[in-house]
C-alpha cells in the first residue's frame, strides 16, 4: 500500500521552473491581445514558435521560463496536487502591468479516490502574488488586454535618457533613474520580481535608501506607433569612501532571457563603467557577489578597454604594486579586477616557447599572488603540499585566462 501511495503522489508533482511561463506582451488591439493569451496558454508550443506565434494576430508575445523558483515554491522547486499545470505570468512589455492566471487539467483534492489519506493540493497562487507588485496586478484578461494596448501606445520609460545604441537595426535606449523619481519606485517594484527568477540568492533592495542609482534598458520599436519593451536593468549603490568620495557598487545586474547573448549586458556595463570613470567623486567600480557569466562579461569589456589604451605595451612580470595602483586609479577598477586584467594582459603577450625565462617570471608573479590570497588555508599544509596546491591553482587560473582571451 505504501508503494502504491508513493507512486500516486509522485504522479501529481510538478517542476515549477517548467510550469511557470513568463510572457512580455505588446499589441495594438484588445482583441489581438486576447487571442494571443488564448494561444500561448495551450499546453504544447514549439520553442521555435514561442517568440513569433502572435505576430500575425495583432499582438506580440515573448515567452520564456525562469531559472529559479525556490524563493517562491521552496528549495525543491516543485508543487504537488496538479496535472497539466501551467502558471502564466504575463507582463505588458513596457509598463509591466501584470496578469497572473493558473491553469490545470486536474487537481488532486477535486478527484474521487480510494486512498486511505486525504491529499491536498499546494497553494500556487498566494506565494507568487506575495512577490509581485500588488498595484500592477490586473483582475481579468480583459483589463490586462486594455492595459497592454494603452501601454503599447503610451508607455514611456521613467528617468533621464542616458544612452542609445543600435543592434540589428533596432534601437535600444538606456535610462538612469532614482527611487525618488515620480513613478519609478512603483515601476521598480514591478521589475524586481524578475531578480528572484534569474539571480541566485537575490533580495529586494531597500527602496527608502536614496543612495541607489538604477539603470534600465529598453527596446524601442517604431511601427504604427513608438513602443518600448524592457530588456534589463542594473542597480548600483553608492557607498561612502573616506574622506569625501563615493565607492559605487553594482548590486543587481539582469538582462532578460530573450535579450541575452546580444551584447546588451556589455552595453550596460560599459556605460556604467564610463560614468564611474568620468565622475570625479567616484573611486573604483566594484561588484557585489558576481556570477560566472557576469565575471566573463566584465573581463571581456575591461580587457578590451585596457587593450584599446595600450596598457600592456612594454609591461613585464613582475609588475610593481605601485604600477598596478596607478592603473587602478586611472581606470577605476577594483584592485582584484585590475590585478586579474594585468595578469591576463601579460599572458596574452607571452611567447612561452620562445622566451621560457619570461614565462617563468610570469608564473612566479601569479603564484605569489595566489599564495598571498590563500595564506591562511595553506598555513596548515607542509611545504610539498603547499607547492602542489599553488601549482594546481595556477594551472586553473592560466586555463581560465586563456579561455577569456580567446573570446576577445
Amino acid at each position: 500500500m505504501n508503494g502504491d501511495l508513493t507512486a500516486t503522489v509522485s504522479q501529481w508533482a510538478t517542476e515549477t521552473n517548467e510550469a511557470l511561463y513568463i510572457q512580455l506582451v505588446s499589441g495594438e488591439s484588445v482583441s489581438g491581445v486576447l487571442r494571443s493569451l488564448d494561444v500561448t496558454a495551450q499546453p504544447q508550443i514549439d520553442e521555435e514558435d514561442e517568440q513569433t506565434l502572435e505576430e500575425c494576430d495583432g499582438a506580440d508575445v515573448i515567452q520564456f521560463h525562469p531559472l529559479f523558483t525556490y524563493q517562491i515554491y521552496g528549495q525543491h522547486e516543485r508543487v504537488f496536487g496538479y496535472r497539466g499545470l501551467r502558471i502564466n505570468l504575463r507582463y505588458a512589455a513596457g509598463s509591466l502591468a501584470t496578469l497572473l492566471d493558473i491553469e490545470y487539467a486536474r487537481r488532486i483534492d477535486q478527484m474521487e479516490t480510494s486512498l486511505p489519506v486525504v491529499l491536498k493540493a499546494d497553494d500556487i497562487d498566494t506565494p507568487l502574488r506575495e512577490v509581485l507588485c500588488a498595484s500592477a496586478l490586473c483582475v481579468s484578461r480583459e483589463e490586462f488586454a486594455e492595459k497592454v494596448v494603452a501601454d503599447t501606445r503610451g508607455f514611456r520609460p521613467i528617468g533621464k535618457k542616458a544612452h542609445e545604441y543600435v543592434h540589428q537595426d533596432t534601437v535600444y535606449e538606456m535610462y538612469e533613474s532614482s527611487l525618488e523619481d515620480a513613478g519609478f519606485r512603483e515601476y521598480h517594484r514591478r521589475m524586481q520580481t524578475f531578480l528572484l527568477f534569474y539571480i541566485e540568492g537575490a533580495q529586494f533592495i531597500d527602496e527608502t535608501d536614496t543612495r541607489w542609482r538604477i539603470f534600465t534598458v529598453f527596446e524601442k520599436l517604431v511601427l504604427n506607433t513608438v513602443s518600448y519593451s524592457l530588456v534589463g536593468y542594473c542597480t548600483m549603490y553608492q557607498f561612502y569612501h573616506w574622506p569625501d568620495m563615493k565607492r559605487p557598487r553594482i548590486s543587481q545586474f539582469l538582462v532578460l532571457p530573450p535579450f541575452q547573448g546580444q551584447g546588451h549586458g556589455s552595453q550596460l556595463y560599459r556605460y556604467i563603467h564610463t560614468l564611474v570613470r568620468q565622475t570625479p567623486e567616484y573611486t573604483d567600480l566594484t561588484v557585489e557577489d558576481p556570477s560566472e557569466s557576469f565575471d566573463d562579461m566584465r573581463d571581456r569589456n575591461d580587457m578590451r578597454l585596457l587593450l584599446d589604451h595600450s596598457v600592456f605595451d612594454g609591461l613585464r612580470a613582475p609588475v610593481a604594486s605601485q604600477t598596478i595602483g596607478e592603473l587602478q586609479t586611472r581606470f577605476k577598477l577594483s584592485k582584484r579586477q585590475m590585478v586579474r586584467c594585468v595578469e591576463m594582459g601579460l599572458l596574452r603577450g607571452l611567447d612561452k616557447a620562445g622566451d621560457p625565462e619570461e614565462y617563468r617570471r610570469y608564473r612566479l608573479f601569479v603564484k605569489r599572488r595566489i599564495y598571498a590570497q590563500n595564506i591562511d588555508l595553506l598555513a596548515e599544509l607542509d611545504e610539498t603540499e603547499k607547492k602542489q596546491k599553488v601549482a594546481e591553482s595556477y594551472a586553473a587560473v592560466e586555463d581560465d585566462y586563456h579561455r577569456i582571451l580567446s573570446l576577445l
